[in-house]
């Protein structure tokens, strides 16, 4: 199959069909030259079955657990910074403003 019969196939539209062929989250496909992709059914079929799997928690394999440690540092560091900034900058443009008075 070409990528618009694929795209069908799978019931998808045929500009996301190309968008997961681009990110590499497509099924697996092979070309004649340059351009040309082709799809077997098999790839599609399978392509299907993964993500229904993927979907489907009693289906899929079960979910890698991060090793025990030290936190990632994350959005909440950065959100004290720039809220400790903010109080501190306000604190300075008081202090400024008394003393100029």
């Amino acid at each position: 199959m070409d990528s618009k019969q694929a795209a069908e196939y799978l019931g998808v539209s045929y500009g996301r069909f190309r968008n997961l062929l681009w990110l590499g989250l497509g099924p697996r496909s092979f070309s004649y030259g340059k351009r040309d992709r082709r799809f077997r059914v098999s790839d599609l079929d399978d392509f299907i079955s993964q993500k229904v799997a993927a979907n489907n928690p009693e289906l899929a394999s079960p979910p890698v657990k991060r090793p025990r440690g030290r936190p990632r540092k994350g959005l909440a560091l950065a959100f004290e910074t720039v809220a400790l900034l903010l109080v501190a900058s306000a604190v300075l443009g008081f202090l400024l403003w008394w003393l100029g008075h």
